[in-house]
């Protein structure tokens, strides 16, 4: 006899409103057996009832207290992801188990203390604190420019091939399509996309005196970078929203499945999303939705912008394992992130909304990382603003103030007036 169907009584999410009895034991709280588990670790580890003698050498002494600090701060994080994961708050993405996504949520919250800790260090000692975590930080590793050599023909020489391989087979471009199809999956609007792939462009060339990593090619910019790179992303990455969104989907149970080719192809669908939902952004409805529709574009540029300026005044190199890090963690943000702040701008009863979790958060990332780069790089910049960066922009605010204002001005005044609104409602009739 088949067992009953288990539901659950407080669901969170759909797919959670019906339980397989297969998978049943993956879904109940095992928060006590959690928090034992713990104890009984963080007991036989610390050695709580069997302390070690104290080295009477000062050198040995040192390094042992230099030893006992990391391993402490190692067992507070992970004591602190265990409760993330058994009590931690609910994602709006529940596959491959919720547990995942609180435990993300945990990853996140160290990572912000982390920073904060970070701020409150001078430039120096936050460059050796990053040294404990990998011994080759601390030295200043300079910074590659990639438009020294722009020329596609050299005359006399020919095609300047070395150039065109260089940036051809650079080990970011495939990291930078594929993180662009991330994007797409995440913001799911190609005006969003295009909007945040055009203005980043636009800040390398604004902070080009800054970095010299963001000294590039026009070429390598507009045609590998935006034409190329960006849009493959894009493209693929929206296909793939349109993909998943069209496919029917049969979320039986694995003890419902007939064979086990079946129960097998059912597990692995469990990493699949449940749903893909479209974002109706509707950016242009409103002036007031459009401020909305401009902040996830906002953050997204400053975490762009941040993945260059945070290595730069840390003194990381491109390929140290920190900077990948810091990307699948915003990527873990990101996904639960933008459903957060879409339901929230999408919420018609202010008095009973408020921002999720994960979108606080990455609000929160965004503001003490623009912080570190500001404090430790103090003094790291020391070439003047570019005049005619300072007159182009001043001209872009200008006109976007100008523009801006003359729609909401329109929208909010014109179009509201009450004998506006009756003469469209009523129009005269020709004589």
């Amino acid at each position: 006899m088949q067992n009953p169907v288990i539901r659950s009584r407080s669901p969170i999410h759909p797919a959670l409103r019906t339980i397989d009895p297969a998978t049943r034991w993956l879904y109940t709280p095992k928060t006590i057996t959690a928090l034992l588990t713990g104890l009984c670790t963080v007991v036989y580890l610390s050695r709580a009832f069997n302390p070690p003698a104290h080295p009477t050498n000062e050198l040995e002494a040192a390094r042992n207290g230099n030893r006992n600090a990391k391993f402490g701060l190692a067992a507070a994080a992970l004591s602190y992801l265990c409760y993330s994961t058994a009590q931690g708050p609910s994602s709006p993405l529940v596959r491959p188990h919720p547990a995942v996504w609180k435990f993300i949520h945990g990853v996140i919250v160290l990572y912000l203390v982390s920073l904060i800790f970070l701020l409150f260090q001078d430039a120096h000692d936050a460059r050796q604190l990053l040294k404990q975590l990998f011994p080759s930080l601390g030295v200043d590793p300079g910074e590659r420019a990639y438009g020294s050599e722009c020329r596609l023909y050299i005359p006399g020489h020919g095609v300047n091939w070395e150039t065109i391989k260089a940036t051809l087979f650079d080990e970011f471009v495939v990291a930078h399509t594929l993180g662009w199809w991330a994007k797409a999956l995440i913001l799911r609007n190609s005006v969003l996309l295009w909007s945040l792939s055009i203005l980043f462009e636009l800040m390398e060339l604004t902070f080009q005196h800054m970095l010299p990593n963001f000294n590039e090619c026009w070429w390598d910019s507009w045609i590998l970078d935006v034409a190329v790179c960006n849009n493959i992303g894009i493209i693929t990455g929206l296909w793939t929203v349109r993909y998943f969104g069209s496919k029917i989907y049969n979320w039986r149970g694995i003890s419902e499945q007939p064979t086990y080719a079946d129960k097998a192809k059912r597990s692995l669908m469990q990493f699949l999303p449940y749903s893909w939902d479209k974002f109706e952004w509707k950016i242009f409805s409103s002036p007031a939705r459009f401020i909305e529709c401009l902040v996830p574009v906002l953050i997204f540029l400053l975490f762009e912008l941040h993945a260059f300026f945070l290595k730069f005044v840390l003194w990381i190199p491109p390929l140290n394992p920190l900077n990948t890090i810091r990307l699948l963690i915003l990527l873990g943000m990101g996904l639960p992130a933008t459903r957060q702040y879409y339901n929230f701008i999408e919420c018609e009863n202010l008095s009973l909304n408020k921002i999720g979790a994960f979108a606080w958060l990455g609000l929160a990332l965004a503001i003490v990382e623009t912080l570190i780069v500001i404090k430790f790089g103090h003094g790291m910049f020391p070439k003047p603003w570019p005049a005619t960066t300072i007159a182009v922009w001043s001209v872009v605010f200008v006109m976007f103030t100008v523009t801006f204002t003359a729609w909401c001005v329109k929208f909010y005044i014109i179009d509201r007036n009450p004998a506006k609104q009756a003469q469209r409602q009523y129009p005269l009739k020709a004589e």
